[in-house]
């Protein structure tokens, strides 16, 4: 339990000496906004991380930044500890929504707000006060944009596909992640209504990495061998991944020249290459005709969401009826996707849209 103690207060120590913003001697901790996040080294976190940086700075709000390293008992501590210290106001990337209601429980305790982004809160997380919100990106709309943006693709190169029928490879992100079960669910349930046969060939789940991803694709192409007309990944990692495969196993137009689009398709690769997230990874395999497709979602825009609602709170006790500077307003429709499935937790919701991105 020492040790523990000992590397917990090493964390928060190292993060609140190199994460304070703003803050001088005469800020009062009051006046602070926590940032929990699950980590701070997967892509879309860094960007997150940058565009959080950047709203406070411009909107001269003082915030921490606190990673847990992917450890949820360490994002409870911090929490705890936060509060403690008299900060009651929080933007939370969560380590899971299994964790959201009892921080929500937490925080409440002590009359705080907070903003939930990327890992969606429990729609009883979000019951538990007014004060509490969910500002991120419906993951079945990644899904939904992914499936229109391969029917653009074979309605533009109807030679590339056999009718209708369509062999997928599937790279799922972390197992029960929201994003990984939403996003799935979007792509799977819109291309049918394109009206696809779609025949999952192979499907893996490498945790967002771009390494795993390769390696799981290096050893099913050498293990097969079979054909395949697209690649479907969670995010854009995985999908560079997937594209480092291709490439190493000559899966190229041209293999002298991997970047070479020689027939014309938009792609230099075999079959096209598919992501989420609009990284600058994923935007620089675009333009070197690599990636074929990616879905933004903007970590600038969720992040600056996030920190508006909250400041609203803080100033005027409330964010009811608030739209924020990009003009982002309370979703007004429920969905499949929690928590806009429940009616009562709209006025809750702040949705940041995703946008196809194609060369």
């Amino acid at each position: 339990m020492k040790k523990r103690i000992k590397i917990f207060a090493g964390i928060l120590l190292a993060a609140m000496s190199l994460s304070l913003l703003g803050c001088n001697k005469k800020t009062s901790n009051k006046d602070v906004i926590a940032v929990l996040l699950k980590n701070d080294f997967e892509a879309f976190f860094v960007g997150y991380k940058k565009g959080l940086i950047d709203s406070a700075k411009k909107n001269g709000i003082t915030i921490q930044i606190y990673s847990a390293n992917n450890d949820a008992a360490i994002q409870i501590d911090q929490l705890k500890t936060l509060l403690l210290n008299g900060v009651k106001n929080f933007v939370i990337i969560a380590f899971s929504t299994d964790l959201t209601e009892q921080m929500a429980k937490i925080i409440q305790s002590q009359g705080g707000t907070a903003a939930f982004s990327n890992v969606i809160p429990s729609v009883e997380a979000l019951k538990v006060s007014p004060n509490l919100f969910y500002a991120s990106s419906p993951e079945m709309d990644a899904g939904k944009f992914q499936a229109q943006i391969i029917d653009s693709y074979f309605k533009k190169n109807p030679g590339k596909l056999n009718g209708k029928n369509l062999n997928v490879i599937y790279f799922n992100g972390e197992y029960a992640h929201p994003a990984q079960i939403y996003r799935k669910l979007g792509v799977m349930e819109e291309l049918p209504k394109l009206g696809y046969n779609v025949n999952v060939v192979g499907e893996f789940g490498a945790n967002w990495d771009r390494a795993s991803a390769r390696q799981y694709l290096d050893l099913w192409i050498e293990g097969k061998n079979p054909s395949f007309d697209v690649v479907i990944a969670q995010n854009d990692e995985m999908a560079l991944g997937a594209a480092d495969s291709l490439i190493n196993h000559g899966l190229v137009d041209n293999p002298s020249n991997p970047t070479r689009d020689e027939d014309g398709d938009g792609t230099a690769l075999k079959v096209p290459v598919l992501g989420v997230d609009a990284t600058d990874g994923g935007k620089e395999s675009l333009s070197k005709n690599q990636m074929y497709g990616t879905v933004l979602q903007d970590a600038n825009a969720q992040a600056a969401t996030a920190l508006e609602l909250v400041w609203e709170c803080m100033k005027n006790g409330s964010a009811k009826g608030f739209t924020t500077s990009a003009g982002i307003s309370a979703a007004k429709e429920t969905t499949k996707e929690a928590p806009l499935t429940d009616k009562s937790v709209l006025g809750q919701c702040f949705i940041v849209p995703f946008v196809p991105v194609t060369k």
